[in-house]
């Protein structure tokens, strides 16, 4: 009987990816673009043993995925997949339960080996020896979700996705929104990660005449290299290696809607070029095919990058750069608008007491002050899983404190610590991130077990455990 592997994620083309290499890979496949749709899968299907989901969705993140499946499904695995990879989101995935982690793009072998590596593991053979009682105990539990959702839609909603806020900057986007909606030119979204980019797309297309037609996303940082040129055009029967058959590429899915290219400084520079006639001339061919296909689709852009730079550095083309800029946006980070931050911080501890479903919660002044202070690198992202954090760990409380905000892994970690980690820990299973992070405290506490755990925020003799398996693992090697 094959292993049963489900994927979550919303990028189409990748999901497509992911499903095709695992099928070949001899495994029993179930793909979604939707978490809620995977969701319902679950409640509805026995048998899954690995879950893949990406982080950042729009409906869910990867990491309310995580945390429903370890209370409904405890014995099934995940592997989360980011393009935002760093290593306190990742120790804080395996810490709330997850297999591994791996960060985007990778390459087919790699995805391959982790999906391997589950199925290989001790886990698996728990899961397998306790899979019948394990769904048995949460049936009952699973139907009165169920039944909860259907009476009042509290349990899983989407999220509510718009820009907060009162700052001039943000007042004169939306007040020119209605404006770039209606028009079908291209517009150019440039600002910092986590400013709210994707969000700004999603409202133009919303709020445009092409509404009601198809709105395809693409990230452009998340396609392994080789994957690019067919993701966007598609490619005919034989065109390389793997293609068996023919492929829609995401102009012809869009067809008569809306593309959002994200990240579109990181397409490869001869591509550049084919994205450039698809613009100018609405057509393009499929890898491997001479018949022109036209299209008619409005192109959203979006960057993170200095555009300017990525030009002088021969890394994208000015035609293009200037073809895609008919409306040129700038998303301001969050420190250009802190009186902001009160607002955001109200409306995203509403948001997940409402999901969570718990008593409304205040804010503590000396949180506030700090939340307004901070740097914030990752803008709003940041914010808000800040604050997702904070209402989880205040379950018990009707404030939320500084504690709960920064009660983590890392938090306490002092800055040089954290440098270190990040600057030299190459990517790795979480499990071995956990290892080295450990490692890390220690040498800072000079090997104090005590002290190393209170800067991680666990106890020493978790510490102690992980040490002890670690050198288990060495020896039978």
């Amino acid at each position: 009987m094959k292993e049963h592997v489900l994927i979550v994620e919303d990028d189409k083309m990748l999901l497509e990816f992911l499903v095709e290499n695992l099928s070949m890979g001899g495994y029993e496949v179930e793909g979604f673009d939707q978490p809620l749709e995977a969701i319902n899968f679950l409640k509805e299907n026995d048998g899954v043993q690995l879950v893949l989901t990406d982080v950042k969705m729009d409906d869910m993140t990867g990491d309310e995925v995580l945390a429903h499946i370890k209370e409904h499904y405890p014995e099934t695995g995940v592997i989360m997949m980011t393009s935002f990879g760093n290593i306190t989101h990742a120790v804080r995935a395996l810490q709330k339960g997850a297999f591994d982690y791996i960060t985007k793009p990778f390459k087919a072998k790699e995805i391959t080996f982790r999906v391997n590596r589950f199925f290989e593991s001790d886990k698996v053979d728990f899961h397998k020896e306790h899979k019948i009682e394990s769904h048995a105990g949460t049936a009952d539990k699973t139907d009165q979700q169920s039944s909860s959702q259907e009476n009042d839609g509290d349990v899983i909603q989407p999220h509510d996705k718009r820009f907060i806020g009162e700052d001039d900057q943000i007042e004169k986007l939306m007040e020119i929104l209605p404006q770039i909606a209606e028009s079908t030119a291209p517009v150019m979204i440039q600002g910092e990660s986590g400013t709210g980019k994707e969000v700004f797309a999603n409202l133009i297309h919303e709020n445009s005449k092409r509404s009601d037609q198809p709105y395809v996303k693409i990230n452009c940082a998340n396609l392994p290299k080789e994957l690019v040129e067919s993701t966007l055009f598609g490619h005919v029967k034989g065109a390389f290696t793997g293609a068996i058959s023919d492929k829609k590429g995401a102009f012809e899915e869009a067809n008569g809607g809306t593309i959002l290219l994200d990240e579109i400084t990181e397409i490869d520079i001869n591509i550049q070029a084919k994205l450039l006639r698809v613009l100018q001339e609405n057509e393009f061919n499929r890898v491997g095919s001479q018949e022109s296909i036209q299209c008619d689709v409005r192109v959203l852009a979006t960057s993170n990058r200095n555009i300017a730079e990525a030009i002088a550095d021969g890394q994208f083309r000015e035609d293009l750069y200037y073809r895609l800029n008919v409306f040129p946006i700038s998303i301001p980070p969050l420190r250009e608008r802190r009186e902001d931050i009160p607002l955001l911080v109200n409306f995203f501890v509403n948001r997940y007491t409402e999901q969570y479903g718990l008593e409304p919660k205040e804010v503590s002044d000396e949180l506030m002050e700090h939340l307004v202070n901070k740097k914030w690198k990752g803008n709003v992202r940041e914010l808000e899983n800040k604050i997702h954090r904070g209402v989880i760990l205040s379950s018990k409380n009707d404030t939320i404190t500084l504690d709960h905000i920064e009660r983590n892994l890392f938090s306490k970690v002092d800055l040089e610590v954290s440098k270190e980690v990040l600057s030299d820990m190459p990517l790795m299973s979480i499990e071995d991130m956990e290892l080295q992070l450990i490692k890390k405290a220690l040498e800072h506490t000079k090997g104090n077990q005590k002290e190393a755990a209170k800067i991680l925020g666990i106890t020493d003799r978790t510490i102690r455990n992980k040490i002890r398996k670690a050198s288990e693992n060495e020896d039978e090697d």
